[in-house]
């Protein structure tokens, strides 16, 4: 585990050890969420109890004042860049920059043209806002039409599972309060490791089985290592891992789900007026 992972779980795993103000890459992505957080001027409640997490000790008024000092200062995007040198390391900046100015739902012009500027610093090619803005739709989502799950499920054409319609006991059943049944089980090897519910899913997770609603999802990764194949980051800071290369589907699951059942909820507001910083 780098510093720069240390960094990024910030977001999701309050535990993880805290940056060093002093350390040359640690004070470039310091520097990035400074000016994520700072980008509309204000920092409100929420993002200061953040960098409370990331630099603890720091007296409230004190810690104000040093976002307000370095705001004030252009953002060294090369640093940046230098601070997260793989391609994977720099997907993950630019997705923790975009959580972090879309926290509250609304996407002011002067954040998105800093996520635009740290993509072309990162290389990561043109759409590459849009992707991870993508990602973030999975908020306001609800209950799910039983129908159009099974629809959405049969459209993806997940040949590598087993799907399953009867009913489902043991600690993925259990981990669901109101004792529904699944609208379908996905089983692997004829163990039964997911079940999509209308309003979530329950599955045997690297972290534990649990369930997780719909409309916690705040964005997902596809990640092809061996140590997961998709990973759902919760509003409340969880990251919940499913570690077999035959669950990535769930992801195709995520996309049609997310980009088609969101009804009312809107896309990120973005606010042009204003000055966009250079």
């Amino acid at each position: 585990m780098t510093r720069v992972d240390d960094f990024l779980d910030l977001v999701d795993n309050p535990t993880r050890q805290a940056l060093t103000p002093g350390h040359p890459a640690d004070d470039a992505l310091l520097a990035l969420l400074v000016h994520v957080a700072f980008s509309d001027h204000e920092i409100d409640e929420g993002e200061l109890e953040f960098l409370q997490r990331v630099l603890p000790g720091r007296d409230p008024g004190e810690l104000v004042a040093w976002v307000e000092q370095v705001g004030a200062h252009p953002l060294d995007l090369q640093a940046v860049a230098k601070a997260l040198p793989s391609p994977e390391e720099r997907w993950k900046g630019l997705r923790f920059a975009a959580r972090m100015a879309w926290k509250d739902g609304d996407l002011q012009a002067q954040e998105r043209e800093l996520l635009e500027r740290l993509a072309r610093e990162f290389r990561l090619g043109p759409t590459a806002v849009d992707r991870v803005l993508r990602e973030l739709s999975g908020r306001g989502v609800e209950d799910v039409d039983p129908e159009r799950l099974v629809e959405i499920l049969e459209d993806v054409q997940w040949n590598s599972v087993q799907i399953l319609e009867e009913a489902i006991s043991g600690p993925i059943a259990e981990a669901v309060s109101d004792g529904r049944r699944p609208v379908r089980a996905i089983a692997l090897d004829d163990v039964v490791v997911i079940a999509l519910y209308p309003s979530g899913l329950s599955a045997h997770f690297l972290e534990g089985t649990s369930f997780v609603r719909w409309a916690d999802i705040v964005t997902y990764s596809r990640v092809p290592t061996m140590a997961a194949a998709v990973q759902l980051h919760t509003e409340e800071g969880r990251t919940l891992s499913l570690v077999d290369s035959r669950l990535r589907g769930i992801a195709l699951i995520l996309d049609r789900l997310f980009g088609s059942e969101r009804g009312s909820a809107p896309a990120p507001e973005i606010d042009k007026s204003g000055v966009i910083p250079d």
